[in-house]
């Protein structure tokens, strides 16, 4: 299982093309367990996760919202 105690996650998501898409993957992936911060950066992609997550859940979650995602 991908669960440190408590460390950073990196990913690029693609798809976003507005507002309201940050708005969607900042509720998916702030609603999985042991997220505690989360910035997200739409003219990148990138979204870095802090906190004692499993990436396989954030992803999954970020995926089930409609987006691609992988880890960087």
């Amino acid at each position: 299982m991908n669960n440190p105690p408590s460390g950073e996650l990196n990913l690029i998501v693609t798809g976003m093309t507005c507002q309201g898409c940050v708005g969607t993957v900042r509720r998916v992936v702030g609603a999985v367990p042991g997220v505690e911060d989360l910035v997200i950066d739409l003219d990148s992609g990138a979204v870095r996760v802090r906190g004692a997550v499993d990436a396989e859940a954030v992803m999954a979650a970020v995926r089930n919202a409609g987006y691609d995602v992988c880890r960087v």
